[in-house]
Formats: C-alpha cells, structure tokens, sequence
C-alpha cells in the first residue's frame, strides 16, 4: 500500500514540474478612444502603458517561449503564428517576470525575450482584409469592440503544457455633445423663458461607462454671459450629481431678469487616461458649447388664492385638508428652496406634486 502511495506521488510532482502562471493587471479598461499608434511594434516605447503581465516559473529551471495575439472583436489582427518569443535564458524556479504592453507588442528583443524566428508585426497590412476595421485604424483610431490581447506560455520541452491570460479594452467612442433646448449658443441672440421647471436636452453619444454631467451658471441683467467673461463672472448654481445623459428637468432656483449659461460634459476616457476620476477634474473633456437663456418670472396675478387652495385640495394630503377644513386660506405663494414663487409659476411647482407623497408640517 505504502508503494502505491509512493509512485502516486510521484506522478504528481512529474506532472507538475512545468507549470507557469500568468496574470494581467489590469485585466482590462474601457476607454472612448483607442489609438492606433497605441499598438506601435516598431516603436514600443511610444506605446501608453496599459497593462503589465506577470509570470510566475512555478517549478523547474526552463527556458519558455510566448505567444502574443490581439484581436478586435473576434478578427485577428496579430494571429497565432505572427509573435512568438523564447526566453533569453533559463527561468530559475520560483523567478518571477513583470512585462507591460511595450515588451509584449514588437518586433524587437526585450530584456527577457527574443523573437523565435521571423516576426514582423504590423497592423496595417495584418487588417487589409477587414473593410470597416482597416478605414478605421487608416483614420487613427479604432472604432467601437473590444480589443483583446492574449498571451499564451509554455515550456519549450513541454509545448503541450500551456498558461494563458487575457487583457480586454472596451472601446466605445464618445464624440460631440450637442445641446438643443433651452437657449441659444453663446454670442447669438438669447432667448427669453418663463416655464418652470426648465427641461435641458442634448443629443451625445451614451458609451455606457462615461458619467454627463450639466452644469448651469447665474449672471445679473448687467452683465451678461459671453464668450470673454463665461468664466470669469457669473455663479455657478446648479452641478448634476450621477449620470444625467437622458437628459433633465427639475425646478431650479432662477431668479427673474438674470441669464442663464449651460454646458454639458463628460469625462474623456483614452489610453493615456483609462482610470481618470469622474468629479469633473479632468483637463480635456468631451464638453459641449454653451448654451445661454433668460429668465423672465411670471408675474401675473391671473391666479388668485382660491387656484391655489384649488390644487392643494387636490393634492388630496389629509394635513393639508384639515388645515384648509379649519379655515386657512393660501396667499398665493409658494416658496421653493428659499426663493418666492407666484402666479403660473406657483402653480406649476404645485402641479408638479401631484400623486407623489408629501409631507406637512404647521408652524409659525
């Protein structure tokens, strides 16, 4: 029994003593525009730095080779047989190697590997084949996929004992933020409003991973917004805060008379910023033209107390019956985040209460 156990065992280390490991990190990124310098074998060095793979000689001194393929959405463009390397020398046992893009994608040696016949890589003539990928990349960037580089190892005794890892880039191109309503591109003549609340549309392109955010500024009848002073005068009154690509409509606080300047942007994701933060910070966004309107409160009197009371009575709060019940009128007013509303503009922020729930307090 104990000579059973034994030459089991043994099988086990035999069968074990070539196995490589191999990891990426990052295993991927997502990025709205993908240079096709990006993947420069004659001039690695020029390449961003993406990812860096890592393997790990997990048993016997050996000399390994690699295979390096990438693809675009299931289309070769560097395949099975067009980039494989052998190591320089013997991996020791337990020797760990860290290589990024830069040494995985060329033409050339690198400080561990050395091309195992001919390779000549080049992008260009590997797509002639592909119509709508080859217009692409001749343009300079490659259009909407997932680019994957895979890397597979193996033992050059043991060819049949093969490690493999996988580094992904989603591709979804962002473009141009067009705005559509409300107001006018900066330096036209500027529209006038009155309709609360304000519904701001623009036509983007969703990636799916890019955050919009709309931005809107105040500036005094005096001083109205231009091309020179966009930035320099004015308040900023309103950030979105999360995603707000399908558009936005809500009561903001605008004051009679002033100017209103918005702007939509999202942050741009490349190959030299695939982890950017998404507050805004970033120095080249994809950002649209400012758009500027006026604001021209309603200050009609059409509507009297007995509309108001009319509405709040159908906004059908118990709280609010019971104190209409016991005799109070309404002035007519309406106060929204701090500021006084009347007229049409009262009732349309109490028009737009109705069927959700509500909560009443009385007091002085």
């Amino acid at each position: 029994m104990k000579r059973i156990l034994f030459i089991f065992a043994l099988l086990l280390v035999v069968l074990n003593i070539w196995s490589l490991d191999l990891l990426f990190t990052p295993s991927g990124i997502q990025v709205n525009q993908l240079s096709t310098f990006s993947f420069d074998p004659v001039n690695p060095q020029s390449q961003p730095l993406l990812t860096t793979l890592r393997l790990t000689n997990d048993q016997m001194e050996q000399k390994v080779k690699l295979r390096v393929e990438l693809s675009w959405n299931n289309n070769e463009i560097i395949g099975p047989n067009d980039a494989i390397f052998i190591s320089i020398q013997n991996l020791a046992p337990g020797q760990v190697l860290q290589m990024s893009n830069r040494e995985l994608i060329t033409n050339t040696d690198n400080q561990y590997f050395k091309p195992d016949g001919s390779i000549n890589i080049n992008i260009v003539d590997l797509i002639e084949d592909l119509a709508t990928l080859e217009e692409a990349i001749l343009s300079g960037y490659f259009p909407d996929g997932k680019m994957v580089l895979k890397v597979s190892a193996w033992p050059e005794l043991n060819p049949a004992d093969v490690a493999y890892a996988s580094f992904t880039i989603t591709i979804r191109n962002a473009g141009a933020i067009n705005l559509i309503s409300p107001g006018a591109l900066i330096g036209q003549n500027v529209p006038s409003l009155s309709d609360l609340p304000v519904s701001f549309i623009w036509n983007s392109v969703n990636t799916g991973f890019n955050t919009q955010t709309l931005v809107v500024r105040e500036y005094p009848p005096n001083n109205p917004p231009s091309l020179s002073n966009i930035h320099s005068t004015g308040t900023e009154v309103f950030r979105s805060e999360g995603d707000v690509s399908s558009g936005f409509s809500e009561y903001l606080p605008l004051n009679g008379d002033y100017y209103y300047a918005w702007q939509v942007f999202t942050d741009r994701y490349d190959e030299y910023n695939p982890n950017v933060s998404r507050n805004g910070s970033q120095q080249n966004p994809y950002a649209s033209s400012w758009f500027v309107f006026r604001y021209k409160a309603d200050e009609g009197g059409d509507q009297s107390p007995e509309d108001v009371q009319a509405i709040l009575t159908m906004l059908k709060n118990p709280a609010l019956l019971n104190i209409l019940n016991l005799g109070y009128t309404p002035t007519g007013e309406v106060i929204y985040e701090g500021r006084t509303y009347r007229g049409q503009d009262a009732i349309d922020i109490l028009n737009s209460l109705m069927g959700k729930e509500i909560e009443v307090k009385v007091r002085d």
